[in-house]
């Protein structure tokens, strides 16, 4: 924000009052005054003129206009702006007085014709070319030195825009650079240069000159004032040293006249500097003209003081890698076998160099051995493979693998790619959290054909060697393990059927120990779509049916359900050409189909911008649940683990049809919409449940309408993975004239009560039930070798024993009746595979529960339910 100061006029609009204590305000506000009126930018220029307004407004003014100019300035009078405020600066200027703003002043003039350059062309740009000229003639005149410094740069950029402008004065710039002895001198001479430099680039870029004399001329006229600068440098400060040299060097390129000997002065004046910036210059005007300017013995006194730069620990790290890109661009240019070896054993890294430093460094080695150099590389690495071998850092690491790469780079020999092979299986076995690193450069050795043999023997190591790892190894680090099979899933002389058979496996594990989450599937899903991609799918079949059929039917993401099912229908109803250009265009991004004479119809395959969904604050909808009905289902290929590792010898048999059994509740819900509602009739009503790791909904459902007249049925298939209290949120989304609404409803709740089942006998066959019943009540009660099966735990009921009998009569496997006793037995049924049993026994008007369960967590829960119990009867 600029802080300027407003006009306000007065409706005679003759007096203009000046709000000295109004500041801050936009200058946008400013702009679009200027654009209701286009006399106005002219009134602020007469405000230029007078000198009761100080010069900070003054110079806020045309800071604005400058910043501004494209929007402030009318466009029908750019030109008659331009000259009112080149009159202004000329009343300043006389007046030997307000030197900033006369500086700001020449800023904004010369903003306004970079910004126009139509006027480039014209009698004002002259003008003011002349007036800058003329300004810029009083040399050593100390006074105005700020002045002449701005001008001498206005004149720069206006020559960059219009190269050939300021030509026609060179020799009064060469003349101007011989006489000024102030420190405005730099800029003069950064003038010259910029004059001469892109003139010359204009008639290189050109047409070749017929006449040759008029170049060898101007050669002439350039060759004293650059001999001249380079005579003077010491006037110039390093950063104007380093600018005037780079235009100098390009001179020289395209004038095969001027010798580059005119260097010489400055390369031995600087041969003993300390400044990492004067030597990175040295070093760059060698490498342009090596053999050219200094002697043999002279360079190597030059790389000698860059080399102790790079070997000097007090200096900045950021210094000495600066200063090693430099040399290795000047070894690039000038290369010799024999000093870059002599450069070598100055360059070797040391224990104590920062980790970057030494990385430089050993790429700095490799390079001074040249192509095929048979280096002892397991000696030079030796530091940073032991560091990264110990700690395992990242950081260690990626300098080790850059190191690598260098060398195999330089040197595809046999020793290396040993080494490469010994480093990498050593750092993949103990820390998988580096797996990302080695990928990194495999993919970077796969860019150079050349080192396709090494590329391969690393990535079959790898690929081998995450397929024998065990899966809880497998489970724990697949983010990182999983990136080696996606990798080698691109490479079509891998078979991938182990992997696939081994993905499935890490699935089904990840399901039995609830960790089929939504990253996992992705990174599954990925290594397939990767498979699809590069592999004939004819090969693959079984093995990728398998998977994605099992992911899209049992997975725990819903999402992934879906994005499995989507490559199931590829695999299964697709050829595998169209399935690979259809998901490599769809999914990767990488295939771009066009256009066909489809697109061009209604119905066709192009992306339309999806509707407005409108959120409500209140639902119309009410949900509500009738009936749940428990659903058995054996499927052979059902793998569940039994909680219980040591099962009794007797109780083998039913677990191992425990173990195929899948239960799921069949939930009924009525739909219906709210009587005050102000909806009547609702179409395509879909219902979207959310995620849950205690249970698992089947697809949503949907309605193809809803009215106040009728009831929708829903129903929903509940699979328990972790039994239990749970809370389930569910939200809706419906179509009502042409729009589309979203609203959330009433969470479904569960309850323990809904989860116990009595037992199923008819599903299992059992005959004697009491039998049964004892041994699971001594697997859960007894405590074998310290440990403990099961749970067990007691409750006083405030009822008798025949209200208990006549709730709980489907569940009762023994009753005390029979054999005259007062005690029952109650056995439960918790799904996917855990019991509950109850033992009750009468004692005067109470009942006393003995509970036994080989699930814990249902402790936590047992009471409340059986405080409802007994609250209801």
């Amino acid at each position: 924000m600029i802080v300027f100061y407003c006009l306000e006029r007065s409706a005679s609009r003759d007096v203009i009052k000046w709000h000295t204590n109004k500041a801050a305000q936009d200058c946008r506000t400013l702009a679009e005054n200027c654009r209701e009126n286009d006399y106005f930018i002219f009134e602020l220029i007469k405000l230029l003129y007078q000198d009761s307004v100080e010069s900070n407004v003054k110079i806020e003014i045309l800071s604005a206009i400058e910043q501004y100019g494209s929007g402030v300035l009318p466009t029908n009078s750019v030109d008659q702006s331009v000259s009112a405020l080149l009159d202004v600066f000329r009343s300043i200027y006389s007046g030997q007085g307000q030197l900033s703003v006369a500086t700001q002043l020449l800023i904004t003039i010369t903003t306004i014709f970079i910004e126009n350059e139509e006027l480039m062309g014209t009698t004002l740009c002259s003008t003011f070319t002349s007036q800058l000229v003329d300004l810029i003639n009083k040399v050593n005149h100390i006074a105005s030195r700020r002045l002449r410094s701005c001008a001498c740069h206005c004149l720069v950029q206006l020559e960059t825009i219009k190269p050939g402008l300021l030509w026609k004065w060179h020799e009064i710039f060469i003349k101007l650079v011989k006489e000024e002895r102030t420190d405005v001198g730099q800029d003069y001479m950064y003038l010259l240069i910029s004059v001469a430099s892109y003139v010359n680039n204009v008639e290189n870029s050109g047409q070749q000159s017929a006449n040759d004399e008029q170049g060898n001329s101007e050669e002439k006229e350039l060759l004293p004032a650059i001999s001249h600068i380079m005579d003077n440098v010491f006037y110039l400060s390093p950063a104007g040293l380093s600018t005037i040299a780079c235009h100098i060097v390009k001179i020289l390129k395209r004038c095969p006249g001027i010798p580059a000997t005119v260097f010489k002065p400055l390369v031995l004046q600087c041969l003993s500097s300390l400044d990492p910036c004067i030597i990175s210059l040295i070093l760059y005007i060698q490498g342009e003209f090596h053999g050219e300017i200094i002697s043999e013995s002279e360079e190597r006194i030059l790389v000698q003081r860059a080399l102790q730069f790079l070997r000097n620990a007090n200096i900045s790290t950021n210094i000495r890698l600066f200063i090693a890109q430099c040399l290795m661009g000047y070894m690039e240019k000038s290369y010799h076998p024999a000093t870059a070896l002599a450069w070598k054993g100055a360059i070797l890294p040391s224990v104590f160099d920062p980790i970057d430093v030494h990385t430089c460094k050993l790429d700095f080695a490799v390079r001074c051995c040249g192509h095929g150099s048979d280096s002892d590389v397991s000696t030079e690495l030796y530091y940073l493979t032991q560091l990264a071998e110990t700690t395992g850092s990242v950081r260690i690491t990626c300098a080790l693998y850059h190191a690598l790469f260098s060398h195999v780079t330089q040197n595809s020999s046999e020793a290396v790619g040993n080494l490469v092979l010994s480093i990498t299986k050593k750092l993949f076995q103990n820390f998988p959290h580096l797996i990302p690193v080695i990928v990194n450069f495999l993919q970077a050795v796969k860019t150079s054909r050349s080192h396709e043999k090494l590329h391969n023997e690393i990535l079959t190591l790898l690929h081998e060697t995450v397929l024998s790892l065990p899966m809880k190894s497998l489970l724990t680090n697949y983010h990182n393990y999983l990136q080696v099979w996606l990798l080698s899933a691109q490479d079509t002389s891998m078979l991938q059927q182990r992997p696939l058979r081994r993905l499935l496996d890490l699935v089904k594990e990840a399901a039995a120990n609830v960790n089929d989450d939504w990253d996992l599937g992705c990174m599954v899903l990925s290594v397939c779509r990767t498979m699809m991609l590069h592999h004939h799918t004819d090969i693959l079949y079984w093995q990728l049916g398998d998977l994605l059929s099992y992911m899209m039917n049992h997975y725990g993401d819903f999402d992934i359900r879906d994005q499995a099912r989507f490559l199931y229908a590829f695999l299964t109803m697709t050829s595998d050409s169209k399935g690979k250009e259809i998901i490599g265009a769809a999914v990767l991004d990488v295939m771009h189909l066009g256009e066909n004479i489809a697109d061009f119809f209604h119905g066709s395959t192009i992306q339309t911008v999806p509707a407005e969904i409108h959120l409500l604050d209140s639902s119309p909808i009410k949900l509500c649940r009738d009936n749940l009905e428990v659903v058995y289902h054996k499927d052979p290929e059902k793998i569940f683990r039994s909680p219980s590792p040591n099962i009794d010898v007797a109780l083998q048999d039913y677990y191992q049809q425990l173990s195929h059994l899948d239960t799921s509740l069949k939930c009924t819900f009525s739909a219906s919409l709210v009587p005050e509602s102000d909806y009547n009739c609702l179409v395509a009503v879909a219902f979207e449940t959310g995620e849950s790791k205690e249970l698992s909904f089947s697809e949503d459902v949907s309605l193809a309408f809803l009215d106040k007249t009728e009831t929708g049925v829903v129903e929903y298939s509940v699979t328990p993975k972790i039994p239990g209290e749970s809370t389930i949120s569910v939200r809706t989304v419906f179509g009502h004239e042409k729009s589309t609404y979203q609203c959330d409803l009433q969470p479904i709740q569960f309850e323990l009560a809904d989860f116990l089942i009595p037992f199923p006998w008819h599903i299992f066959n059992i005959a004697e039930k009491k039998a049964f019943f004892d041994q699971h009540w001594i697997k859960c009660t007894e405590k074998n070798a310290g440990t403990y099966s099961g749970v067990e735990s007691i409750k006083i009921l405030k009822c008798t024993r025949q209200s208990l009998a006549d709730l709980w009569s489907n569940a009762l496997v023994f009753s005390g009746d029979e054999e005259e006793t007062d005690t029952d037995d109650y056995f439960f049924f918790i799904p996917p595979c855990f019991h509950l049993m109850f033992h009750a026994r009468a004692h005067s008007t109470d009942l006393v529960l003995h509970i036994a369960s080989d699930y814990w967590p249902v402790l936590g829960q047992i009471d409340h339910f059986l405080d409802n119990l007994t609250f209801t009867t």
